[in-house]
């Protein structure tokens, strides 16, 4: 196509030819040369297109620089661990959302290296992996299925709850998501064998417990931190029990001590979820926090082994390193 034709059509109903070509390349991960086909014009042409589109603020695109990771801390960490992968962000941060934000770019770099179609990946809670799915790049992965590890709440519309992540990333990711459609937490054991029993519970339970990558959420025991006692499904009474049987985090809602020890204690019997054993045969096992307020509990989850790629801060990283001297 000549230079005069291409114009032509660049001219023409500017405004959504330029947010279709836009849409192509930078939500669908399409190139020039596949556009420039489908459009009959000439890649040149389509980079026009695309300076156009970014000129007129069509399209924003936001660049994220490298961000620094700390080698010593994450060699450190790998070794006394024995982790598979440890990623440590550098430096301190302003406030918590900041530090949370640049987490979850720097896990959704991680989990975009290890994307492709077929993968079978669970997800369970939290703000850091909320930041990570919103970090990450649209593509068309049809074959990948996300299932939640967990159950919902009563109130689903906490943006980093486990219905909301799944089907976030599912929308990322444009393909199929099975959710657990039951409460995270249950009045008794019994009523939790009867949900277990439904079909389609059971079923999505046994297949999250096959993932081939989970998406790991490190909870706390702070009020302001654990979405199960901020949404009022832990009461005092409980929380208080759990504190003293020395636990300090949850991990796809299930509580374990210092030591990485599963507590039996009643509340996980309430929970609708995959198991922490089931959780520990899951290859890959991503989790993503930070702040020295969340070491104990990454700590927990590291010697319990239930999370074996760590994505984390210099702050939080020390603090581990610490707790680990201290119980050598």
């Amino acid at each position: 196509m000549d230079i005069k034709r291409e114009n032509k059509l660049v001219n023409s109903k500017k405004e959504d030819r330029l947010a279709l070509v836009s849409s192509l390349y930078y939500e669908e991960n399409k190139t020039q040369l596949e556009i420039s086909k489908r459009f009959g014009i000439s890649r040149s042409g389509v980079s026009r297109l695309l300076t156009e589109a970014r000129k007129r603020g069509i399209v924003e695109i936001i660049i994220h620089h490298p961000l620094r990771t700390v080698d010593l801390l994450e060699r450190e960490l790998k070794r006394v661990f024995g982790l598979k992968d440890v990623k440590i962000l550098a430096g301190e941060y302003r406030s918590e959302e900041e530090m949370l934000r640049l987490l979850g770019h720097l896990a959704a770099v991680y989990l975009e290296d290890l994307l492709n179609d077929g993968l079978r990946i669970g997800i369970s809670w939290g703000s850091a992996l909320h930041e990570m799915i919103k970090a990450l790049k649209t593509v068309s992965m049809p074959n990948i299925e996300i299932y939640q590890l967990i159950g919902a709440t009563g109130s689903e519309d906490l943006p980093m709850s486990g219905p909301n992540l799944s089907q976030m990333l599912a929308r990322k990711l444009s393909c199929r998501n099975y959710q657990i459609h039951a409460p995270l937490i249950v009045k008794n054991v019994k009523t939790k064998e009867v949900l277990l029993s439904e079909q389609n519970i059971k079923s999505n339970l046994e297949s999250a417990a096959h993932s081939d990558i989970a998406l790991v959420g490190i909870g706390s025991t702070r009020e302001d931190l654990n979405s199960l006692i901020r949404t009022g499904y832990l009461s005092k009474e409980e929380t208080k029990n759990i504190r003293e049987l020395g636990a300090v985090g949850d991990v796809c809602a299930q509580h374990y001590n210092l030591m990485g020890e599963y507590l039996d204690i009643d509340v996980n019997q309430r929970v609708i979820g995959i198991d922490l054993g089931s959780l520990k045969h899951i290859e890959t096992r991503i989790g993503v926090a930070g702040g020295s307020s969340k070491a104990q509990t990454i700590h927990g989850a590291l010697r319990g082994g239930y999370v074996n790629v760590l994505i984390s801060d210099e702050q939080a990283a020390k603090r581990i390193l610490a707790l680990a001297e201290v119980q050598k």
